[in-house]
């Protein structure tokens, strides 16, 4: 929409360099486990630990970013950066099939939880849809509002899971929303990709920053090598 497109120029890199940071810190610094436990979760939830943590640091950081504290802080500029983290992570799980050229299965973890986070929240309460247009397949926002109940629900559940070491439970989510895609919509997705002439991948480099700081340990200045 023309909407997702504007907002998509203003505050797309915004929300990416957010999304990041709130993943990182607040998500995987999140949680807390049951005393129940005697092994740390890994040893309950095996081969579905990484994917589960990822999708919940990710779901962390997507309801937090609607919080006022964050614009309080100076830590976001809009609330509509919390309107593109969402359109964002709805059209990862379409985008992302143009990384997997073989098969129908899903096997890394971060392309595991983006596809169960849509799904999931597309099958509880409608606030993602999927719709074709010209012969084309999209994903959107349907309702924000509606996408942040989905949010809330899955993320409560992931949270429960972890904290109880639920491995079936976890093993249910993926196998109805993680890990399946129709490789027709694949195809096309590729097929679409070919036409922009765009790289596959992209990758960051990452500098070093040493501060100086004055006498009463403010930074004056930064150099970056």
């Amino acid at each position: 929409s023309p909407e997702e497109i504007a907002i998509a120029k203003k505050y797309g890199d915004e929300a990416s360099a957010l999304l990041v940071a709130m993943h990182e810190i607040l998500g995987h610094g999140s949680g807390k486990l049951s005393p129940k436990l005697t092994q740390e979760p890994t040893f309950y939830l095996k081969e579905y630990f990484s994917t589960l943590e990822e999708a919940r640091a990710d779901l962390t950081a997507m309801w937090d970013v609607w919080d006022p504290k964050l614009k309080e802080l100076g830590l976001i500029s809009s609330p509509d950066v919390a309107k593109a983290m969402y359109y964002q992570a709805a059209r990862t799980a379409l985008l992302q099939l143009r990384g997997i050229p073989k098969g129908d299965t899903i096997e890394e973890d971060h392309q595991r939880d983006r596809q169960m986070i849509v799904n999931y929240i597309m099958d509880k309460t409608g606030g993602i849809v999927r719709f074709t247009r010209n012969g084309r397949d999209y994903i959107t926002v349907n309702d924000f509002d509606k996408m942040r109940k989905g949010v809330g629900m899955l993320l409560a559940e992931l949270m429960r899971i972890k904290a109880e070491g639920d491995y079936p439970a976890i093993k249910a989510l993926m196998d109805k929303y993680g890990v399946h895609f129709d490789p027709k919509v694949r195809d096309q997705v590729v097929a679409r990709y070919a036409a922009l002439n765009l790289p596959t991948y992209w990758a960051g480099v990452y500098p070093e920053l040493q501060p100086t700081l004055d006498a009463k340990g403010n930074v004056t200045k930064v150099e970056m090598t």
